[in-house]
């Protein structure tokens, strides 16, 4: 068939077309198998997803209750948390419990919960790998390893996808938390290296921490001096360097008042609120609680730091999750027995109640786009078993 189209065409056509079609149509013959899973393709694809105006981005919503997870996708408009359709799961039963820390050009980050095992996952073309173990070393004198900052982009000067790993020694007689190195691992190569010349890394990525990747590099909220100054630190993928953006003065210092009582995840966190770096302050230590959302105008200029919308509730409403790209905020509403997904407003607060139920810390969300990343082999089908996955984990997607 496609003998009579020429393949400019076939690609200009093949490019506007959603993943599931593509996917279908590498059956109809080998030509065109070959051509939807080049490299050069897929990348034409994922340029014209991320450039149109129609193709839209989905929220991967991750909860747990009743030891189960259940992974959810809901399209970003008007049809949000409506309709669903079960997906595989990317694992077999020996991982029961994983993380979805964050995602790039349709490749989510995946962490094995308890375990310092990572993979790298794009659930639209049901494609996972597993990325190399990082070790992790027992110390005699009761000093260990409590974790990563973890975070997951893309270079562009080296077309190359990139995890970068913080490894924080935790010294239980001085309770106090201390950089052991930085690792970056590389999908090119398929393997990790250290980070030399970061000098001394000053900075406090408390474990499960979110981030976001924006304009190149990631992002954390960071802190200096034991929960006494935060700032934003952000790690760029192409020159392999940290750097320190500055938060407005209201959120420097924090709030004393929630040291002690609440997790620094909760204090604060990053997100990405249309294509401008945003802060989400939750003061948690009295009711009605607050939510002040500070955007970034002008990325990398401190002075166009500007409060976009403080949300104040009524009630038990613990923790922020996720942003929608309209700025409605998605939080976790506590209740009897478990607790609940609900999402909020900006503009009138008003709480719509999403019916996703499951433990209190296990909600988590992350936007991501449908593409063929991986598609061309450099990201492999997982070993799995369906009849026992089935028991094990569920994912949805709604759209």
């Amino acid at each position: 068939m496609s003998d009579y189209i020429p393949e400019e065409l076939l690609i200009d056509i093949f490019a506007r077309l959603p993943v599931k079609s593509l996917i279908r149509l590498r059956l109809v013959c080998k030509s065109w198998y070959s051509l939807i899973s080049n490299p050069s393709f897929i990348t034409t694809h994922l340029n014209r997803t991320k450039k149109s105006n129609t193709a839209l981005p989905q929220l991967l919503i991750k909860c747990e209750s009743a030891y189960q997870q259940h992974y959810l996708s809901c399209f970003d408009d008007e049809t949000f948390g409506v309709k669903y359709e079960e997906l595989e799961s990317p694992f077999d039963i020996s991982v029961k419990f994983f993380d979805i820390l964050g995602s790039c050009n349709g490749l989510c980050l995946l962490k094995a919960s308890c375990e310092v095992d990572f993979f790298l996952w794009n659930p639209s073309i049901k494609k996972i790998l597993t990325l190399p173990p990082i070790k992790v070393t027992t110390f005699p004198d009761h000093s260990y390893t409590d974790g990563v900052a973890v975070g997951f982009g893309f270079d562009q000067n080296s077309n190359d996808y990139k995890v970068v790993l913080i490894r924080y020694l935790f010294r239980s007689i001085s309770l106090r938390y201390v950089c052991q190195g930085v690792e970056l691992y590389e999908l090119s190569t398929h393997s990790w290296r250290s980070i030399h010349g970061v000098g001394c890394f000053r900075y406090e990525i408390f474990r499960n921490t979110p981030y976001v990747f924006l304009n190149g590099a990631v992002h954390w909220v960071a802190s200096v001096r034991r929960l006494t100054a935060f700032m934003v630190v952000a790690f760029d993928m192409s020159d392999q360097v940290f750097r320190e953006m500055a938060l407005p003065n209201r959120l420097v210092r924090g709030s004393p008042n929630h040291v002690f009582n609440v997790s620094p995840c909760e204090m604060m966190r990053v997100a990405i609120l249309g294509e401008s770096l945003a802060v989400i302050q939750s003061d948690l230590d009295i009711n009605p609680r607050t939510f002040d959302i500070w955007v970034m105008e002008e990325y990398g200029v401190v002075e166009s730091w500007t409060k976009r919308s403080t949300i104040v509730l009524q009630g038990e409403f613990c923790r922020v999750v996720g942003l929608r790209k309209n700025g409605d905020v998605l939080m976790v509403a506590e209740g009897e027995g478990d607790n609940e997904l609900v999402l909020c407003d900006s503009q009138s607060q008003q709480i719509r109640h999403l019916g996703v139920r499951g433990y209190h810390y296990c909600f988590q969300v992350v936007t991501y786009i449908e593409s063929l990343v991986g598609l061309d082999g450099t990201v492999t089908v997982a070993n799995k078993k369906a009849s026992r996955r089935k028991r094990e984990c569920c994912c949805w997607i709604w759209g």
